[in-house]
């Protein structure tokens, strides 16, 4: 786990729930008691629907009907220390879960809320991010002089965990953080209007004339159509 994911509340939540969920070990979750295992295992999926941009305002509700239901029904101390981590995070970090339902993760950890992105007007393909890159994540070769068809670096997102390392080292400032844009999903398409009809505006094979001719006079429809 790298330090720059720990800064994100709500990632580095998720994280604990899930380590305790799934450690096999005496320390992790025993599963004797249902609200304790049902409990986290939904917390851990609303925490994981709110950092991919799916998040929901009654989530807040929720997580905290869960942290209190652990609380009181769990029956070691495990799950209730795991309970008052949950119910911690929401009182200590309600702006960043409000942010984060919003569709912005502040400390750009969160994959589907943010990206990284090399700007290949400013990269100069140096292979200084390749190099520190730990996981692999990006691609290119350095520019070598008087040799061409070289390609732009490239991050590959499935890979990145967003450390920052390719940042730090980048003397051109290339490699860029990209928010996600929520409301693009959510944006009507764009629909281009196709005319079917012969070159005088006239429907084929008996069908209906196209909704661009449709309410055109002859004289205008034809015009429209050279």
């Amino acid at each position: 786990m790298s330090q720059q994911e720990n800064k994100c509340p709500v990632n580095a939540t998720r994280r604990k729930l899930t380590f305790f969920y799934n450690d096999d070990s005496k320390d992790g979750m025993c599963s004797k008691c249902h609200p304790c295992k049902l409990g986290i295992f939904d917390a851990i999926k609303i925490l994981e629907a709110i950092q991919s941009g799916k998040g929901e305002e009654k989530d807040v509700a929720r997580l905290k009907r869960i942290a209190v239901e652990v609380k009181d029904g769990g029956m070691c101390k495990k799950g209730k220390d795991h309970a008052d981590i949950l119910a911690t995070f929401l009182a200590s970090s309600a702006s960043d879960l409000d942010r984060h339902i919003k569709g912005v993760c502040t400390y750009h950890e969160c994959k589907q809320l943010t990206r990284y992105e090399i700007n290949a007007a400013l990269c100069t393909m140096c292979d200084k991010c390749r190099e520190v890159c730990k996981d692999n994540a990006i691609e290119g070769q350095k520019l070598q002089p008087y040799k061409g068809g070289f390609t732009p670096f490239r991050i590959r997102q499935q890979r990145c965990t967003h450390c920052g390392e390719c940042i730090k080292v980048c003397p051109e400032k290339a490699v860029e953080i990209i928010e996600r844009d929520r409301e693009a999903g959510t944006k009507a398409p764009v629909r281009t209007l196709v005319c079917t009809c012969d070159v005088r505006s006239n429907a084929l094979g008996g069908l209906p004339a196209c909704t661009i001719h449709a309410n055109m006079p002859v004289e205008e429809s034809f015009a429209s159509s050279k």
